[in-house]
């Protein structure tokens, strides 16, 4: 139950009652304020979209929603023509409003997510399949996880390239860009984005809403930060990334603080 040589635990220790609490304790940051408000925004345009979108298709040939949806929703905006109107207002917006932060935060947010906690790596495929077995009743380890797990990252990179085809799809519908057939075909395409990423938003939302082991993840979206007893368990490589950051920074400050104790000594020396 003792650190590693770099003076950080091991994510096989068992911790006890005083490092449980220890931890749990303290608070690290996981996601920045623009992070959090484009989450909640996406879930905004997505509920909208999800509503009209239903029941402009109900008693369609891609009917996702009953019929009753319709007459409720023709009842809250009026007319049919409105619900299109309105869902097409909300792509555009969402469109917008995420090519603003596509092109400001390309360098801060968009690469460095993708890039470093999107990538699966061995122990992510490893995680997937264990945490597959545990469900099924095996007793298997599970590797330790980035700042995402191995599903969390599949359903980011899916929700990325779903969502390309949904604004794709969305802007040759609603504007008819292109040939008869290719509108034909976009409409086909859009409904598989969509279903497919509404798929994973029931997993995704239970494992964060409604799992209580998953709880700090869920509170993270408002608050920015995590537990570091949760980081710990089910993030250890981020964590320990985490660590090693604020272990050099620090050691840096207190260089810093000891070349500047270290000066003004001398000064005090020869104003004697």
């Amino acid at each position: 139950m003792s650190p590693s040589k770099t003076g950080l635990l091991e994510p096989h220790v068992t911790l006890d009652a005083t490092q449980r609490e220890e931890l749990q304790r303290r608070d690290i940051k996981k996601h920045d304020t623009a992070v959090i408000l484009l989450h909640w925004f996406n879930v905004s345009i997505w509920v909208t979209e999800l509503a009209t979108g239903g029941a402009l298709l109900a008693g369609s040939a891609y009917q996702i929603a009953p019929a009753w949806w319709r007459t409720f929703m023709i009842a809250v905006f009026g007319s049919p023509s409105m619900i299109l109107k309105v869902h097409i207002t909300a792509g555009v917006l969402w469109t917008l409003v995420l090519l603003v932060y596509g092109i400001f935060g390309f360098r801060k947010y968009l690469v460095p997510t993708v890039t470093n906690y999107l990538i699966p790596d061995w122990d992510d495929f490893v995680w997937m399949k264990n945490r597959g077995l545990l469900i099924l009743g095996k007793r298997v380890d599970l590797p330790p996880q980035g700042m995402y797990n191995g599903g969390q990252k599949l359903y980011g990179l899916a929700v990325y390239g779903g969502s390309a085809v949904i604004i794709a799809t969305g802007l040759i519908m609603a504007f008819h860009l292109g040939p008869p057939w290719l509108v034909q075909w976009s409409i086909l395409f859009h409904f598989l984005a969509v279903g497919g990423i509404f798929a994973g938003l029931f997993v995704h939302v239970y494992m964060g809403a409604v799992l209580t082991e998953e709880r700090p993840a869920f509170y993270s979206m408002f608050t920015g930060k995590v537990p570091e007893l949760y980081a710990y368990r089910h993030h250890y490589k981020w964590w320990r990334q985490y660590k090693e950051i604020e272990t050099q920074w620090r050691a840096d400050l207190a260089r810093e603080a000891a070349a500047d104790a270290k000066a003004d000594s001398a000064t005090s020396e020869d104003d004697k």
